[in-house]
């Protein structure tokens, strides 16, 4: 009986990787999907939400995230969902006023992505020994993509993923990139990531009427949660121009956690997150938010490390910015890990992460974790910076 069993457990097993197998390498072949983005099935605009000089910051993101978890759930990574969240940014954005000039989608498939090594807090030099290749990150749930004899992860025949991209020409060619990632895993994704697309529209809607001296790239990232996918093909897309051109990214993710707020600033020198000029004025701004509102965000150099997509920048120099709310404080201590502080997570990557569940077990939490990272946001895009190297 025993030895029946085992075999009945061994051929079940076969068979599933069998047909994940075949799922992925046909996934990987990819095919053809209509192309979704094209102008013209954008005719029809969407009104835009209300927002002038009275709203107040935050309102309009909470809005959006509310919109996120209840109709764009599970936005999968290369799924129909995730594909139907980016056309409804590319909606947002042009309700706004921009127009197809400013708006840029990125399509790509996962064979199209060239991988990057990634620094890690404590590593002197970057050699293999301390670096983790992206391709770790993401490959435990690549393989899960297609449909299973369980689950349906809802995959595009085309297996593509896809950045929208909002580009506002400021007066300098000194470029800021603002990203965040809109897939989810197989939840509402309301911390995880609706709070940083929500932000980022918002921003975007305010930064329309503002004269902005620096240009401001807004990046919706597709496929962050299968191993930043999206951003990392976006990086390899940027020319050396581009590179020279590029101030520094700021990176918004799980904004929704815990009430505790934290900035996460640097670029990579020597196995520690590096300070300078730019740093030093994100200290300033957060220092004045911090006055105004009468809220503590900190800073904290090191979490610049941690999983998500202001990763893919710092190996070629840039100064990045993570931002992410935590219910940190309780677990704050010398020597605290990102990963450590993510492991006490209440919502995270869980049925949890839901808007109505954290408005009704955390009530003015969302509210108040959107106004001050919304003001602190645009207080950052408007600082004057040095413009100098490291």
């Amino acid at each position: 009986m025993t030895k029946k069993l085992n075999g009945a457990i061994i051929l079940i097993v076969a068979v599933t990787l069998l047909a994940v197998i075949v799922g992925v390498v046909g996934g990987m072949r990819g095919g053809g999907d209509i192309d979704r983005f094209a102008p013209d099935n954008f005719a029809e605009l969407r009104q835009p939400h209300g927002l002038d000089a009275t709203t107040a910051h935050g309102q309009v993101s909470v809005e959006h995230i509310r919109h996120m978890s209840d109709y764009l759930y599970n936005r999968f990574p290369f799924s129909y969902k995730e594909m139907f969240a980016a056309e409804w940014i590319v909606e947002e954005l042009l309700a706004m006023g921009y127009t197809w000039e400013h708006i840029e989608v990125q399509e790509f498939a996962f064979a199209d992505v060239d991988f990057f090594p990634v620094p890690m807090h404590g590593a002197s030099e970057i050699p293999d020994s301390v670096l983790m290749d992206s391709m770790a990150l993401m490959m435990p749930i690549y393989f899960l993509l297609d449909e299973t004899p369980f689950v349906n992860f809802n995959t595009r025949a085309s297996r593509q993923s896809q950045n929208v991209i909002l580009t506002i020409p400021g007066q300098s060619e000194n470029t800021i990139i603002v990203g965040a990632h809109y897939d989810s895993v197989l939840y509402p994704g309301a911390s995880d990531n609706a709070s940083g697309t929500a932000l980022l529209l918002e921003s975007a809607q305010r930064m329309k009427t503002i004269d902005n001296y620096y240009t401001i790239v807004y990046v919706f990232f597709g496929a962050e949660e299968a191993g930043l996918i999206g951003v990392t093909y976006y990086v390899n897309s940027l020319t050396e121009q581009d590179h020279d051109n590029l101030l520094f990214m700021l990176n918004a993710d799980v904004l929704l956690e815990g009430p505790d707020l934290f900035y996460m600033g640097g670029y990579y020198r020597d196995g520690q997150s590096g300070s300078n000029h730019i740093t030093e004025t994100w200290d300033e701004v957060a220092r004045d938010v911090n006055a105004q509102l009468d809220v503590n965000l900190m800073p904290w150099p090191e979490g610049v490390f941690g999983p998500s997509d202001q990763l893919a920048f710092l190996p070629h120099g840039h100064t990045a910015m993570f931002m992410i709310g935590l219910d940190a404080l309780q677990y704050w201590h010398d020597g605290a890990t990102l990963e450590y502080m993510l492991g006490m997570a209440r919502v995270l990557h869980s049925p949890r992460d839901d808007f109505h569940y954290i408005n009704e077990n955390w009530p003015g939490k969302m509210e108040q974790n959107m106004m001050v990272f919304s003001v602190f946001l645009e207080e950052l895009l408007l600082a004057e910076y040095a413009v100098h190297t490291n």
